[in-house]
């Protein structure tokens, strides 16, 4: 009823809400009350900049009261931020020279070109664009031959194929390569003869991938060239890669001056067909650890570029038993085709003109390699069955015994000699696969088995919580009162209401397993003993941590505790017959997960979530383009003339001076995914009454957002908003009392008028009108664990609406709203207790 109370009067308390994860809701900077931060983070990256005055947004000027407070650190320092450089000469500047977008504008401008040629202006260059990203070849040439388009349009081009020359005399980046591979198998044809296969593998060149992304200017404000240390009050934190200890330590094997460029690879193997067939691709993706994390993460900022396609064989001309170990080496031969350019330049070095306009010596090293289990292990040349990173053997990794890590260079000698007809008895201690070239055996200053990082979305979300923790839980309290909890738990802005319970769900994203993480923990309440609950919280706690965008050594140790609590209790699982052991591989991943950070930075720089959402762009809307035969050949070159129109547009966006600006306000994965997946059914409309609710048109959604990215990207601290008009006008404090669940209304308004000695103080009476507001939206303190656009929340308090005609009812939505009353015991306790 506070929330009711507040938002109807207006006296809403300085609020400060625990930060859990949940979608976003856009909010009107120009009429809300703020408070401005005047304590900034320290650089955690490149991204990291000193922020811009309020005034500059075009904000403050319209704030009806801005006041000044200081934000404490959550890890309770307030001491100077101590970044420590590297204690060497390190990205010297061997000259300085045009970047791509400059040579281009000279020309442009030697030519006397309009930048939009060889199109011929702007809109015109907006229709290529929404030609190549919206319609197929078919849809284009239709588009280009309708009458209206050739009598009112004039185009500069009649047809697909004059619109496809043109895009094709568009830059491109690094070209592609297509090698066929010719495979021989096992089993004998009608001739006698041993079956082969000839596959084509499709490739760019990894060190020119590298160019392309050290070069872009769109990434200049985004790019570190140089590792450091960064303390406050002598604990260390760790961000971006260049924060961690792995780029600190592969600089000291190089020259002085040279710039590492982390390589971080991904691949996964995707289905390319819903419904029908079974085509799949297997594309390997690569971006850089130089780039702000946040920025690789946005699917639109192109910070990851597809390397290539790994061909897809069913492998006849193999036998059964063999086609496994086929499908290794031929992984293995094609990854080693891939990176072979990267031996050479990985020790020596290759000049390349950065972001910034200088040249520098820079060594493209592979540092990580995300992928999920099965991928990793293909990686490791291991079994499945055992740990990629460590020597842990198959049936001990139900504990958290550390283990030597697997070796690199020893590793890689027990192949050889194995196959070359030896039989190291660690071959078979190791658990290792007939891989006898890993294609990672020569890459210089790589350590492949520490550079397979956590992968947060499949043994997590997906893994731990979902397949494990959850069906645990569920024999343990029972399927049917799990679903009933679920269903009973009230809706709230920022969780999702899973109506018909969890059991059901067919088709797990990790979305879903987000969203049972923040109440999972509370279903078992009351319903299961003290460890199985203590146990349970460790995991959920180590989930979180495992997710945190900023890591200190404290909250690292924090990490390790919740993990070791997880085992000291798990014995209940088996007490209670739910489990009989835990040498579950993904149980097992979990005790690298600190390690990893220390080495590589924060996991959501190396996650799977991303590269999945790539599949979409580089695989599937691909093929979608595609005839579906010989459709690889197709598929490169569509994403050609899509990465042509990207970069055209990126320097566009950079010729205009709006590239920085367009950069920021792209979505990163994670809003992509939680508006995909928003549960309908809290989000109804409400048009009868006006409610805030209520369906948008795609404008206001755009001035919404436009807000939003403004806001959490000023120095704004915290800070509350209304709407500029009420929901409700001239409500009767008796139809309030009633409608809005709040019988004490009346009685609590007067007795806050007397507290409050309000020098108008005149009794209420029910008769009053009042009006009302149906919601708030509070941003929460800036909290460097989390991304600057989770801190905005909204509190509802709504009545409910009828049916009326043909419209659903809407139920009514009133959100807990927590309030710090005293906020000196808040930090001393270090949040709720209880």
């Amino acid at each position: 009823m506070l929330a009711a109370a507040s938002l109807a009067t207006g006296a809403v308390p300085n609020a400060e809400l625990p930060p859990p994860t949940g979608p976003l809701q856009p909010i009107d900077p120009h009429d809300m009350y703020a408070e401005q931060d005047t304590e900034h983070l320290p650089p955690l990256g490149p991204a990291a900049g000193d922020g811009e005055d309020l005034d500059r947004t075009g904000v403050a000027s319209k704030r009806r009261r801005v006041t000044v407070e200081e934000v404490e650190d959550v890890d309770g320092g307030r001491g100077p931020w101590v970044c420590v450089d590297y204690p060497g000469l390190v990205a010297q500047s061997l000259g300085v020279a045009v970047t791509h977008f400059e040579d281009l504008r000279q020309e442009q401008e030697s030519l006397r070109e309009p930048p939009h040629a060889p199109f011929a202006n702007e809109e015109e260059w907006g229709l290529v664009k929404w030609l190549i990203n919206r319609t197929t070849q078919t849809g284009a040439d239709e588009f280009c031959k309708l009458p209206i388009t050739r009598n009112r349009t004039k185009l500069s081009f009649k047809n697909k194929k004059a619109f496809f020359k043109k895009v094709d005399k568009l830059p491109a980046g690094p070209e592609w390569i297509c090698d066929i591979i010719t495979v021989v198998g096992d089993q004998r044809g009608s001739n006698g003869e041993l079956l082969t296969e000839e596959l084509e593998l499709w490739r760019r060149d990894p060190v020119e991938c590298s160019r392309e992304l050290m070069g872009n200017p769109a990434f200049k404000e985004y790019m570190a060239y140089a590792p450091m240390k960064i303390t406050r009050d002598g604990v260390r934190y760790y961000g971006e890669a260049n924060t961690a200890d792995w780029w600190w330590d592969i600089q000291g094997k190089l020259p002085e001056g040279a710039v590492v460029a982390p390589l971080i690879l991904a691949s996964d193997k995707t289905n390319l067909t819903i419904l029908r067939g079974d085509k799949s691709a297997w594309p390997v993706y690569l971006t850089i650890g130089n780039i702000d994390k946040a920025v690789r993460r946005q699917p639109s900022a192109h910070a990851t570029v597809l390397l290539g396609y790994i061909p897809v064989s069913k492998f006849h001309c193999f036998s059964k038993a063999t086609r496994s170990e086929a499908l290794y080496r031929l992984f293995h031969t094609c990854m080693a085709k891939m990176t072979s350019t990267l031996v050479t330049a990985g020790e020596n070095g290759v000049l390349m003109t950065c972001a910034d306009g200088h040249i520098r010596r820079v060594h493209p090293i592979v540092a990580a390699y995300v992928a999920d289990h099965p991928e990793q292990c293909l990686i490791a040349c291991c079994k499945e069955n055992r740990c990629p990173r460590c020597l842990v053997p198959r049936k001990q990794r139900g504990n958290q015994k550390t283990f030597p890590a697997r070796n690199h260079q020893a590793t890689a000698d027990i192949l050889r000699r194995a196959g070359e007809g030896e039989t190291p008895s660690k071959y078979t201690t190791q658990g290792l696969r007939p891989v006898y070239h890993p294609f990672w055996a020569d890459l210089p200053h790589t350590d492949m088995f520490e550079s397979i990082t956590p992968d947060i979305l499949h043994q997590i979300h997906k893994g731990v919580v979902k397949d494990h923790l959850l069906p645990w839980c569920q024999k343990l309290v029972g399927e049917k009162v799990v679903d009933e909890r679920v269903a009973a738990i009230p809706e709230s802005h920022g969780l999702r209401h899973f109506k018909s319970g969890v059991s059901l769900i067919s088709q797990w994203t990790g979305s879903e397993a987000k969203e049972l993480e923040k109440i999972l923990l509370g279903i078992i309440a009351g319903r299961a003993d003290s460890d199985i609950q203590k146990s349970a919280r460790g995991l959920l706690d180590f989930v979180y941590y495992a997710q945190y965008e900023v890591h200190t050594e404290t909250t690292l140790a924090e990490m390790k505790r919740a993990l070791d609590r997880f085992h000291r209790h798990k014995h209940a699982f088996v007490k209670h017959g739910i489990r009989e052991h835990f040498n579950i591989p993904k149980v097992h991943s979990l005790v690298h997960y600190v390690d990893a950070i220390r080495r590589f930075g924060c996991l959501d720089g190396v996650n799977t979530e991303t590269s999945e959402r790539l599949h979409i762009d580089y695989a599937k809307k691909a093929y979608r383009a595609s005839s579906r035969r010989e459709y690889t050949t197709q598929m490169t070159t569509w994403l050609q003339r899509q990465e042509a129109v990207e970069r055209r547009d990126s320097y566009l966006a950079w010729h205009s001076g709006q590239l920085e600006q367009e950069l920021k306000e792209q979505p990163v994965e994670g809003d992509i995914e939680q508006d995909e997946d928003e549960d309908s059914e809290s989000n109804e409309s409400d048009e009868d009454d006006g409610d805030e609710e209520s369906s948008a048109s795609e404008q206001e959604e755009e001035d919404e957002v436009t807000a939003l990215r403004q806001l959490v990207d000023s120095n704004v601290a915290r800070a509350f908003q209304l709407p500029l008009t009420p929901t409700a006008r001239r409500v009767n404090l008796d139809r309030l009392s009633d409608a809005y669940g709040a019988p004490d209304f009346l009685v609590e308004l007067n007795q806050y008028l007397d507290d409050n000695d309000h020098p108008h103080a005149l009794r209420a009476l029910a008769n009053l009108e009042v009006d009302v507001y149906h919601a708030i939206t509070v941003l929460l303190p800036p909290n460097m664990h989390f991304a600057n656009n989770k801190r905005i929340r909204k509190i509802r308090a709504s009545p409910a609406i009828p049916r009326h005609r043909d419209r659903r009812p809407v139920p009514p939505h009133f959100d807990c709203g927590l309030f710090i009353q005293d906020e000196d015991v808040y930090r001393q306790e270090r949040g709720l207790q209880g």
